[in-house]
């Protein structure tokens, strides 16, 4: 598929989320069934990311391009509320009107659901009334009807990624222990259902990898000092404790490299583990449930 990429930075005196826009040409259409190929004039894609290092980046844009989607397509990558960002996210929706759709999926590409960003992107989007990042931005402007979908949360795309990352060092599985450690938010309600959606993911990388157990820990890395403090401490206990008995294999549940997956071992220094420093991306898995997520909002436009 050719694409077509650049970025535009703008600076605007907003406080919080960093956007920066990648944009790509729409896919052919040609070949498509009718119906979707009507869709492709009428539907727009964005998708949205936490945003890292170029490399980061680089490797979203290409998940998103493999995804090969059939719709005019935006991405922006953002992590709170910064200047320009908010700027260039409004210059991509509007760049999707100009194009004549009729409606815009979003697509959040986020682990959870449960998180502050995530509940930003609603607000950005005209989506969330209310919030108290109303003094720091206001909703983008946009004509048509937005729909955001739901981020991976415990979707079993996930679990056969890291399924897959586990089998890449995996010896004897029924002697291993895998404990799946992601970001984690910053609050105790939102690290509950964090963990309520890991729990669905370790438990079919179990049953489907025949491993001794699979557990998940969070390491809310940018919670206050005292709540990360205690959050390694039970990650490290984990491990340690697991560690006397078993093999443990730890797998870092991250959207991309390039961000805090060197952490994790650092955190985890003088104990004895397997680390699998890959992250969900690249893999097939991620293009294809962007594909559906898309594909479900077009479908089911409820």
């Amino acid at each position: 598929m050719s694409l077509k990429r650049f970025r535009r930075h703008a600076k605007i005196p907003l406080a919080g989320m960093a956007f920066f826009i990648a944009t790509l040409a729409p896919a052919a259409t040609a070949g498509q069934p009718p119906a979707q190929a009507g869709a492709a004039k009428t539907v727009g894609v964005l998708v949205l990311a936490h945003g890292g290092t170029p490399r980061w980046n680089a490797v979203v844009e290409q998940a998103v391009a493999d995804a090969e989607l059939p719709y005019p397509t935006r991405v922006a990558f953002g992590m709170g509320m910064h200047g320009g960002e908010v700027e260039a996210l409004q210059q991509a929706v509007t760049e999707l009107e100009h194009l004549g759709v009729e409606k815009v999926v979003a697509v959040p590409l986020l682990v959870s659901s449960a998180s502050e960003v995530m509940r930003q992107y609603a607000y950005l989007l005209g989506l969330r009334p209310d919030g108290p990042w109303q003094d720091h931005a206001e909703p983008v402007k946009c004509q048509v009807p937005i729909r955001l979908t739901s981020p991976l949360d415990g979707d079993p795309a996930v679990a056969q990624v890291l399924l897959d990352r586990a089998r890449e060092v995996s010896v004897a599985p029924g002697h291993e222990v895998v404990v799946v450690i992601a970001h984690g938010p910053n609050t105790e309600e939102d690290n509950t259902r964090w963990l309520d959606a890991m729990g669905r993911l370790t438990q079919t990388i179990k049953a489907e990898g025949g491993f001794k157990d699979v557990l998940s820990v969070t390491m809310r890395d940018d919670a206050e000092p005292a709540v990360l403090a205690k959050a390694v401490a039970d990650m490290r206990q984990t491990i340690e404790a697991q560690a006397k008995e078993n093999t443990v294999i730890v797998l870092p549940l991250l959207i991309a490299n390039g961000g805090i997956e060197g952490k994790i071992p650092e955190r985890l220094s003088g104990l004895t583990f397997i680390y699998q420093p890959k992250a969900l991306l690249p893999h097939p898995k991620l293009s294809e449930w962007i594909a559906s997520r898309v594909q479900d909002a077009v479908k089911n436009p409820g």
